[in-house]
């Protein structure tokens, strides 16, 4: 696939970075989900809680309804504000690298599946807790904007950056997160330096193939919003962790499941990277 990785500024097909025709479904499918969980919370209390997952009482029913429940303001305000800084940023960053279809298609997917994956994961530590919340599947969906970060770079900021390339980000996106999320005392350094250090040898290992990039190979599409639009995407992505990691309970009415965000994060990102990349490359 080396032969792939060069190639001349504005390449992809011209319909890669228009935003000028309306995606009406799209906008409708994106807009469903928190208009689902504004209803959802306004059903009386009582009834929510019978949606609630019970790790220790488990049905594919509260498996499916738990995402979509929150007991407090503040935790669907958080959620709320997380998807939409997520969402709409991920979904113009797949228009611009003409991957649009893909982002429908995972996003579909991760809102039928994930709730019954997140949920079957959670096994892995079997004791007794209930979940609720949006916050494992908004974590898939910033594991979905991190590809669309590379996708969108790799269209329009440079001639050498792949797709296939996105390990790296998530590494280093992940580094942050433990330095957030875990305890000095649980190996918080060792991990971090681990995770940070796989992002750097995946740079030095796209260096070492293709040589140090020239500056008009770099800045060959930072035109038309270009590099703002992917700088507004690596902002969210690091924004993520902050809300998502930084503390260790949501309060008395919500279960702050740091377990469950990091599933979901990298879950999000491995199943989209593995169809993009190794099973139907640019499929636009």
């Amino acid at each position: 696939m080396a032969e792939n990785r060069q190639r001349l500024p504005g390449s992809w097909p011209p319909s890669a970075g228009s935003l000028s025709v309306p995606h009406a479904i799209d906008f409708a499918l994106l807009g469903l989900v928190p208009v689902a969980l504004v209803a959802v919370f306004t059903l009386p209390l009582n009834y929510r809680e019978q949606l609630l997952f019970a790790v220790s009482d488990p049905t594919l029913l509260t498996a499916y309804t738990a995402p979509f429940v929150h007991l407090s303001y503040e935790h669907l305000l958080g959620n709320l504000l997380l998807y939409a800084l997520a969402v709409p940023t991920g979904y113009v960053l797949s228009v611009s690298g003409g991957r649009r279809q893909l982002y429908r298609w995972a996003f579909v997917t991760f809102l039928v599946a994930f709730p019954l994956a997140l949920a079957g994961l959670q096994f892995v530590f079997p004791r007794e807790r209930i979940l609720f919340g949006f916050s494992g599947l908004n974590s898939a969906l910033v594991g979905l904007l991190c590809f669309m970060v590379v996708s969108h770079t790799s269209t329009h900021l440079s001639c050498t950056l792949q797709e296939r390339d996105a390990p790296a980000l998530l590494f280093f996106t992940i580094a942050l997160i433990t330095v957030l999320s875990i305890p000095t005392w649980a190996w918080m350094r060792e991990i971090a330096l681990v995770s940070a250090g796989s992002g750097l040898l995946y740079v030095g290992s796209l260096l070492a193939e293709m040589g140090v990039p020239t500056w008009s190979s770099v800045v060959d599409g930072w035109g038309d919003g270009n590099f703002e639009l992917a700088v507004i995407g690596l902002g969210v992505l690091f924004v993520f962790p902050f809300l998502a990691f930084y503390r260790t309970s949501a309060g008395n009415a919500a279960i702050f499941d740091l377990y469950g965000h990091l599933l979901g994060y990298c879950l999000g990102f491995l199943i989209v990277y593995v169809f993009a990349v190794m099973v139907s490359p640019r499929v636009s």
